[in-house]
């Protein structure tokens, strides 16, 4: 790898403004290629975002015998005859925790046995209440390490009906994966959960693409779903949503410059979770508009402090913080402890690095308490965590000298980060020598 790209520093601009098209959602593309591999044909998936951590999904798929084909951003998925192939090597997903989750109710799904590895921090991520969830209803998962966490055995005769109870506190991917595996059960599966659940709007996010592709599932009260089964999934067309989370780092950049940035294409209708960040950069003093095309932030004169629960949105932790330390007064980031078992633990990470800034940073269990301003810039470790490169990143266009080391990892998520943070700058720094001209 040449080093000069994976140390970048960022210049200093202010305002920022332009308009950033935005690539499509990580959380629905994951979930339309488990979901097209479960179908009864071939089906093609559009606007899919390509970036490190989709690409391991569909990989895994081809190695359990599902036919891909990957031309831009969109895909074509048949699946396989067999479900599935048990592949000679294990299935190595790198350190994709979604792949993990979801491709492991996939493969119960199916018959043989199926072993999943991954990197260092992979090997470190916990899957045990998922494999609990999968006893009952005849999945035995063997750990052959340090468990419950990768390498492990998945071994499978297909999914029996029953009833099984879901801990879904630490992530909410162990309810999706169970929610879509169930519907290829041999009969009825009764999914139960316990509150709190890690993140839910992203099993509403499961949910509404199940209801998409015409699988059935009947709400028995507020923890419990019952899903008819065998069901067929008819093959499916499917256009991808763009990603509010990887649009949150504009908004956050107008945010935190006094800009004015455009994102495109977005929906107020979208399924993410994510897109409820605006509420919050709108409680803290931002213009936030609908247009046809996206939604435009602009940042205020000056950001106001918040007090806010982010559990349902925790991807958004690390780019909420990097705009709370510019905000005037002390803000509080709560109940977001299983941020501490994501690609790192990044309520650590966040407070490590703002502080290496002279930002000063309280951890409490669950959260983070922050009161800025920066005092300077500084070269900043990713963690090989892709949010926290994108976050300071943000933060860098306000704070002169900001360096991110680690810039790459960016591809896990958003490939194109760079050139794009790199035209809003071109972009935004054409627009004030006209302005000044």
């Amino acid at each position: 790898m040449d080093e000069s790209m994976n140390r970048r520093p960022v210049p200093c601009v202010i305002p920022v403004r332009g308009a950033v098209p935005i690539p499509g959602s990580k959380s629905v593309t994951h979930r339309a290629l488990i979901l097209a591999a479960l179908a009864d044909g071939e089906s093609v998936i559009e606007n899919a975002l390509d970036a490190e951590d989709t690409r391991i999904t569909a990989e895994a798929l081809r190695r359990l015998g599902v036919h891909l084909h990957w031309e831009g951003t969109t895909v074509r998925v048949c699946p396989s005859a067999l479900r599935w192939v048990s592949p000679a090597e294990p299935l190595r997903l790198g350190n994709s925790g979604t792949s993990l989750r979801l491709l492991m109710g996939l493969a119960a799904a199916g018959r043989g046995t199926f072993v999943f590895n991954g990197s260092a921090r992979l090997r470190q991520r916990p899957v045990g209440p998922l494999a609990e969830a999968l006893k009952p209803l005849g999945v035995t998962v063997r750990y052959l390490g340090e468990g419950p966490c990768p390498p492990l055995a998945l071994e499978t005769q297909g999914l029996n009906a029953g009833q099984t109870l879901v801990d879904a506190s630490e992530s909410s991917q162990y309810l999706s994966s169970v929610l879509m595996a169930a519907t290829q059960a041999r009969g009825p599966v009764t999914v139960r959960w316990n509150d709190p659940v890690a993140s839910f709007p992203y099993v509403t996010i499961t949910l509404k693409m199940m209801a998409e592709v015409g699988l059935d599932f009947r709400r028995q009260g507020p923890n419990e779903i019952v899903v008819p089964a065998p069901q067929r999934i008819v093959p499916f067309r499917m256009e991808v949503e763009g990603d509010c989370s990887s649009a949150s780092y504009f908004w956050a950049a107008s945010a935190l410059t006094h800009g004015d940035v455009l994102t495109y294409p977005l929906s107020p209708d979208a399924l993410q979770g994510d897109c409820r960040f605006l509420d919050v950069l709108d409680a803290m003093g931002c213009a936030v508009r609908w247009e046809d095309r996206g939604v435009r932030v602009q940042g205020p004169d000056r950001l106001r402090p918040v007090d806010v629960d982010m559990n349902a949105m925790p991807d958004m932790v690390p780019t909420l913080a990097v705009v709370c330390a510019c905000a005037d007064g002390v803000s509080t980031i709560r109940n977001v402890a299983h941020l501490r078992i994501k690609e790192c633990d990044r309520l650590e990470a966040v407070a490590a690095e703002l502080q290496r800034m002279g930002v000063r940073v309280e951890q409490n269990p669950d959260g983070l308490r922050i009161q800025g301003p920066p005092r300077h810039g500084a070269v900043i470790r990713t963690y090989d965590d892709h949010r926290i490169a994108m976050a300071f990143a943000v933060l860098g266009l306000r704070v002169p000298g900001t360096i991110i080391d680690g810039a790459t990892t960016v591809a896990k998520s958003f490939p194109d980060f760079w050139d794009v943070l790199d035209r809003l700058v071109r972009q935004s720094t054409a627009d004030r020598l006209d302005h000044q001209g």
